[in-house]
């Protein structure tokens, strides 16, 4: 059977492709990230010179290639179509209505619930400028974004097996594939730990004792858009437990961490807050080799703290092992393996302390520990195993199926040069829109400075008007006046005439009162003589008041 790989999220997916290639089977894998972690030159140094032809390198290709479907998709497509059956991670099952294989939907977190998750559309669409989010291109993209999500759902919902955590562990998740409606029969697990790679080596026993985290350094919430509550591994309670650890004992311990993660810049602060800078060693981004052999080096393992899983950093710990210190769900532990699990239990960074305090003084303890941890992943999480589970799911699905006949089909290519084409030439309508909108808005422009000028016309015309009546109104206001002013002149000449004629006759009058004065002083004058000085004083008196 010839099996084809799609994604390889942590190497997870090439681990299992491995394991079916020994079993005598054919197997392509499509590599589609640079991340080291995703590749397998991680895993196999020799690789570093180059892939075999069975292992494609597709990582050229951007999350919206695969999101849209380019054209650029189509050589990927191809060499999957050639294939009897399909594993599918990350992207892969929004191509599974394009190739129409028995598939495994081998989903690891993200891969169900950011991107056949709907809210996705919103979340990757809410920095999007709102003018852009209503046009015609943004609205485009939006329909391309639910195509994706529908095309995601289709193909985990239409898979012969998706594998995914044991129930309980991830609420949201199960949440999602019972609205998916893929039964408990189709959902397998299938934990794996390199077992061939990864040989036990006896403990070093180092003094002080080393102790190496083997997760990424995520931690604070809420959950970042795109990413799954299983990147979330409680870095922060490590730490603490550390610190707490030191405190308590006094002991000093020779912490191991790796700079790769969300909060790395959190996580050096809060080594400074717990007082462990000089304990702690720092180091670069490693490939999977360099964790192994970082594992064989030190004493104790921490893995994830929260409410996730032991991941395949801790199983693989296991594998080396090692001791490992972390949250052992009993969903994963006692009700899917049906043992308990050897993993040191902690969730808290009171139970971080207690366990170092459990293990850093006890080496036998520690070695003891580490046997279980191996003896557990050799019984239950073996890639051999998970690939004859695999086949288990795709052999009676494969003998059925009835588009095998067709398995060298590139109707795929002809699908995705039509939806180009279609997306250019409405992408072509558009621009012309555009251009009819800007001519239209131009237009409209110009109608609109017309009206204003014909406005600010109407205004200046009737503030004319105004002007004018009002001059008008002021001219008869001034005739008016002119009129009043020729009445009160006429009037003033007339009084004046009449002053003169009263001048006149009091002028006439006074040259008669003088004449008579004139005659009375004559009078006078010749009667002085006999008059007594008071009569005369008297007469004197009286022609003085005539005067």
């Amino acid at each position: 059977m010839k099996i084809g790989f799609f994604g390889n999220t942590n190497n997870y997916p090439f681990m299992l492709a491995q394991a079916l290639r020994k079993l005598g089977h054919d197997v392509l894998i499509v590599i589609t990230s640079e991340e080291l972690l995703n590749r397998p030159e991680s895993r196999y140094p020799e690789f570093d010179n180059g892939y075999p032809e069975w292992i494609l390198d597709a990582a050229h290709l951007t999350e919206w290639d695969m999101m849209t479907l380019s054209p650029s998709l189509a050589p990927v497509l191809d060499v999957l179509s050639t294939c009897d059956a399909l594993v599918l991670n990350f992207t892969g099952p929004s191509f599974w209505p394009l190739l129409r294989r028995p598939a495994i939907a081998l989903l690891t977190g993200s891969d169900l619930e950011h991107y056949a998750n709907f809210a996705t559309v919103e979340v990757r669409s809410a920095t999007w400028d709102p003018a852009y989010k209503a046009s015609v291109d943004g609205q485009m993209n939006l329909n391309l974004l639910r195509d994706f999500v529908q095309r995601q759902r289709e193909g985990i919902r239409e898979a012969v097996a998706v594998r995914y955590f044991p129930r309980g562990l991830v609420p949201n998740g199960d949440m999602m594939l019972n609205e998916l409606e893929v039964p408990e029969s189709r959902r397998v697990f299938l934990p794996s730990a390199e077992l061939d790679l990864i040989k036990p080596t006896p403990a070093p026993h180092n003094n002080p004792v080393r102790i190496f985290c083997a997760t990424r350094l995520t931690w604070k919430l809420p959950i970042e858009p795109g990413r799954s509550l299983l990147d979330y591994k409680g870095s922060d309670i490590m730490i603490r437990g550390l610190g707490l650890f030191y405190r308590e004992t006094g002991v000093r311990l020779d912490i191991q961490l790796v700079r790769k993660g969300l909060h790395v810049a959190e996580t050096e602060q809060l080594i400074v807050e717990e007082g462990l800078t000089d304990q702690v060693t720092w180091s670069d981004e490693m490939s999977l080799t360099e964790v192994w052999a970082e594992f064989a080096r030190c004493d104790i393992v921490i893995e994830q703290l929260v409410n996730g899983a032991i991941g395949g950093a801790g199983l693989d710990a296991m594998a080396a092992g090692r001791p490992v210190i972390g949250n052992a769900r009993r969903e994963m532990f006692e009700d899917y393996f049906g043992q308990h699990s050897s993993v040191c239990q902690a969730q808290t960074a009171e139970e971080v302390c207690a366990q170092l305090k459990r293990l850093v003084w006890n080496p036998a303890k520690r070695e003891k520990i580490g046997l279980l941890g191996r003896r557990f992943v050799e019984e239950h999480c073996s890639p051999r195993r998970a690939a004859q589970t695999c086949l288990e799911r795709l052999r009676p699905a494969c003998a059925t199926d009835r588009l095998l006949t067709q398995k060298t089909s590139t109707g795929h290519g002809y699908y995705l040069q039509r939806c180009y084409d279609d997306r250019k030439a409405l992408l072509s309508l558009q621009q012309a829109s555009k251009d009819t909108q800007a001519e239209l808005e131009a237009k409209k422009h110009n109608l609109q400075i017309a009206q204003a000028d014909l406005q600010i016309a109407q205004a200046d015309l009737q503030t004319t008007q105004a002007e004018l009546h009002m001059t008008q109104q002021t001219l008869r206001n001034t005739r008016a006046e002119l009129e009043a002013k020729k009445h009160n002149l006429q009037t003033a000449q007339a009084d004046l005439q009449t002053t003169q004629g009263d001048l006149h006759t009091t002028r006439q009058t006074l040259q008669n009162t003088q004449v008579e004065l004139l005659t009375i002083q004559a009078n006078l004058a010749r009667y002085q003589d006999f008059l007594p000085i008071r009569v005369l004083r008297k007469l004197r008196r009286l022609a003085k008041n005539r005067k």
